[in-house]
């Protein structure tokens, strides 16, 4: 009896073993095939920098405007990694400089040092290049992939979902994404994201195939419940003159 209740417990365990292989496998090829669809993997390797304007309006509950800004982003991937954000604000001309080793900030002449501000800053850089890079970085060692199958965003459209843990699952502090693909294109519809105090549901509205390369073009970010359901508009981007 031992011996069967053993057989049973090992084949229930191959079984899982197999259907959470076969649905990372699902996830890695809805990824592939978004990868071919935004440019191929080796356009991507061989891309030493881009560049764009990034205009941004945030909003608040309500509906009134919290701030709107103008920015160059400037990143380089090669040899190593660098970045540059500048805007205007108050006649002022604001730079955050990362050059692969620390950061600086300038605002007009004047050279900001605090480091909880520069780290604050560094942050930023990140996050604005975290979300220019997808697809092609969802495959990157370290990140769990799970193929959810087929469902429907808000606005009706159907997707196929992979969910993408970028970090320690067991951290509470690490962000979760769903990534919608379109089933027939492959490109990237939209993502949602679970950070520490909320969660964001962000639609690619337009695309810019300017540099080989399909980078967004314009974008909206509504902040959503668990479920994914609108709660408010919390942003909109474009995304001009790539370089």
């Amino acid at each position: 009896m031992n011996n069967i209740l053993k057989f049973i417990a090992l084949l229930i365990l191959f079984i899982s073993m197999s259907c959470s292989s076969g649905r990372d496998k699902e996830a890695i090829s809805r990824i592939e095939k978004s990868i071919e669809a935004h440019g191929g993997q080796m356009a991507w390797d061989q891309l030493r920098t881009f560049s764009m304007e990034k205009e941004s309006w945030l909003y608040f509950e309500d509906g009134q405007i919290e701030s709107h800004s103008l920015q160059q982003n400037e990143f380089r991937l090669k040899p190593y990694f660098e970045a540059k954000m500048s805007w205007e604000k108050d006649s002022i001309t604001h730079k955050v400089i990362f050059d692969g080793i620390r950061t600086q900030y300038l605002m007009g002449e004047n050279v900001i040092q605090n480091e909880g501000f520069l780290r604050n800053k560094k942050r930023d850089i990140d996050a604005a290049y975290y979300v220019m890079t997808k697809p092609f970085d969802l495959l990157d060692v370290g990140k769990q992939l799970s193929y959810l199958g087929l469902s429907k965003l808000p606005d009706g459209k159907e997707v196929e979902t992979v969910k993408v843990i970028d970090g320690d699952p067991e951290n509470p502090e690490t962000d979760i994404w769903w990534y919608f693909f379109d089933p027939e294109d492959f490109r990237i519809v939209a993502y949602k994201a679970k950070t520490s105090d909320h969660f964001s549901l962000v639609y690619n509205l337009e695309w810019d195939n300017s540099t080989g390369i399909l980078f967004p073009a314009k974008r909206e970010s509504y902040r959503v419940d668990s479920l994914g359901n609108h709660l408010y508009l919390r942003a909109e981007y474009a995304y001009r003159s790539y370089k």
